[in-house]
C-alpha cells in the first residue's frame, strides 16, 4: 500500500494509536454485560426509529470511505487488553486519497495513453446508462490501492467517482489554460475537494451546528496533534456510523439490496443510481438511519464470523467488547472530562454496571441531545469533528494548512461544493 511504501506525513510518537484521556480509568465490563448491552441494540423494524432528514444514505456510506482512509487496524484482538505498542495502523492517517494514487511509479493504476489519467476498468451499459468498472485482474480482483474498498458495490462504486472525478479535472484543467502536464495540480483539486466534503457535508451534516462551527473557529483543545489515532476516535465516535447503516439499501430504480447483499459481487454490472443515494433534489434520495442506540439486524448476525458463540457474530458485541480491550472509559467520564453534564442512560442503571460503554454513550447521547438522532451530541461531535480538523490542519496537502481561504468553484452555487456538484461534474461532457 502507498500508506506503507510512501507515507509523507511521520508520526512523532511510537504508537499508531492513543488515547485522548490515559488518566480516566478503563471500564471494566464482563463478557456477559457487553451481551447484555448488544442485545438491547436491536432494531426489530419498528416505526419508532425513523430515517434521518439530513444524512443521506450516500453520505453515511462515505463515513466507510474514509474509514478506509486513515485507518486499519491491523492485529488489535477482540478478547484481552490490547497494548498500545502492539495495535498497529496500516494506513497513514492523512486523507490523501493515496488508495487512488498510490505512488506515481506503480504505473499500473494509470493510463498508458494519457499517464496524468487514472486508469479505469470494463464499461457497461444498459441501454438508459452507460458506466465503468474498476480495473480487475483475471481473478477479478480490484488493481487499488485499498482493497476493503471493493468490498461493497456502492463505496466500490464511489472509488469510481473519485477516478472519474479526477480524471475530468484533467481535462477542465487543460480546457481553462492549464499546463497539459496537469497531474500534479489535478490531484491537489481533487483532494482539496475532497476535503472541503469531508469538512462541509460530512461533519457539517454529522456535527450540531454549534459544534460544527466552534471547532472550525477554534484550535482543538483535546487532540491538538496529529501523532496517532485516539481509540476514543476510532473505537466509538467513528464507530457511531453503525447505527446509521440501513437493512435496505436502493441502488437504482428496479434494485434494493439487504446490507449483506452489497458486498457479493464481482464486476460492476448493476448500475449504481447516485439520485438514490444523494439529494438531487427529485424526490428519489434514501436518507440513512437516524443515529441512536439500535443497530439494524443485518449487523446483529455477521454471516462471514464463523464461530459457535452466537455472541461473535454480533456487531454491537464485537464493538463494545473491542472499547473494553482498548481500555476505554466510560461515556460518562468522558463527559465530565470534556466539560459536559453527563446524562443518565437508563440501560446502564438497569444492568447497574460501573459506567457506560463509550460508543453506546454516544449514541445515547445523540438521540438525546443531537435533534433526535439527526447529528451527534456534544461527546461524539467533539471527538469526531476534532479528530478529523487536527488532521487537516496539520496536512501540508490540505487546504485548511497551506490556503485556509481556498473555496470551491466548480459546484451549482458560489463557494459551496457537495456531492452532487462532485458527480455532476464528473460526469460532464467535455468538447
Amino acid at each position: 500500500m502507498q500508506s506503507q511504501q510512501n507515507p509523507h506525513f511521520q508520526s512523532h510518537q511510537k504508537d499508531h494509536f492513543t488515547r485522548l484521556f490515559p488518566e480516566l480509568e478503563p471500564l471494566e465490563l464482563s463478557d456477559a454485560d457487553c451481551w447484555a448491552y448488544a442485545q438491547k441494540m436491536m432494531d426489530w423494524g419498528s416505526l419508532d426509529y425513523p430515517d434521518s432528514t439530513t444524512i443521506t444514505n450516500g453520505v453515511a456510506i462515505f463515513s466507510q470511505f474514509l474509514a478506509h482512509d486513515i485507518t486499519f487496524d491491523a492485529n488489535s484482538r477482540l478478547r484481552g487488553q490490547n497494548r498500545l505498542a502492539t495495535i498497529a495502523n496500516d494506513r497513514t492517517i492523512n486523507l490523501d486519497l493515496d488508495c487512488l494514487y498510490g505512488q506515481k511509479t506503480q504505473d499500473f493504476y494509470y493510463d498508458a495513453r494519457d499517464t496524468d489519467k487514472l486508469l479505469l476498468g470494463e464499461e457497461y451499459t444498459d441501454g438508459n446508462h452507460r458506466w465503468r468498472d474498476l480495473q480487475r485482474n483475471p481473478q477479478h480482483k480490484a488493481i487499488i490501492g485499498d482493497s476493503r474498498n471493493d468490498e461493497n458495490i456502492i463505496v466500490s462504486r464511489m472509488h469510481v467517482l473519485f477516478i472519474e472525478f479526477h480524471n475530468r479535472m484533467v481535462d477542465h484543467i487543460r480546457a481553462t489554460g492549464g499546463p497539459q502536464s496537469a497531474f500534479a495540480l489535478a490531484r491537489r483539486q481533487v483532494i482539496w475537494h475532497y476535503h472541503w466534503l469531508i469538512v462541509h457535508e460530512f461533519l457539517g451534516k454529522m456535527l450540531d451546528p454549534s459544534i460544527h462551527s466552534r471547532l472550525l473557529r477554534e484550535p482543538a483543545r483535546h487532540y491538538p496533534w496529529p501523532g496517532s489515532l485516539p481509540l476514543e476516535f476510532t473505537g466509538a465516535a467513528f464507530r457511531t456510523g453503525h447505527s446509521q447503516t440501513r437493512d435496505e439499501n436502493r441502488i437504482n430504480e428496479q434494485t434494493e439490496k439487504k446490507l449483506m447483499e452489497l458486498g457479493f459481487f464481482t464486476t460492476m454490472k448493476e448500475f449504481v443510481d447516485w439520485r438514490y443515494l444523494f439529494d438531487f433534489g427529485d424526490g428519489r434520495v434514501q436518507y440513512a438511519r437516524r443515529i441512536d442506540p439500535f443497530i439494524g439486524r443485518s449487523f446483529h448476525r455477521l454471516p462471514f464470523i464463523r464461530s459457535s458463540d452466537r455472541r461473535e457474530q454480533s456487531l454491537p458485541f464485537r464493538n463494545i467488547r473491542r472499547g473494553v480491550g482498548y481500555g476505554l472509559p466510560s461515556g460518562e467520564a468522558v463527559a465530565m472530562r470534556l466539560g459536559f453534564v453527563p446524562l443518565s442512560v437508563p440501560l446502564t442503571e438497569k444492568l447497574c454496571t460501573a459506567g457506560t460503554p463509550l460508543w453506546y454513550y454516544m449514541l445515547h447521547e445523540a438521540a438525546e441531545l443531537g435533534n433526535g438522532g439527526e447529528s451527534l451530541g456534544p461527546v461524539g461531535g467533539t471527538i469526531l469533528g476534532e479528530c478529523f480538523l487536527t488532521i487537516l490542519r496539520h496536512d501540508d496537502e490540505s487546504y485548511l494548512k497551506r490556503y485556509p481561504r481556498w473555496r470551491p468553484t466548480l459546484g451549482r452555487e458560489p463557494h459551496r461544493f457537495d456531492f452532487v456538484d462532485l458527480i455532476q461534474f464528473a460526469n460532464r461532457e467535455t468538447h
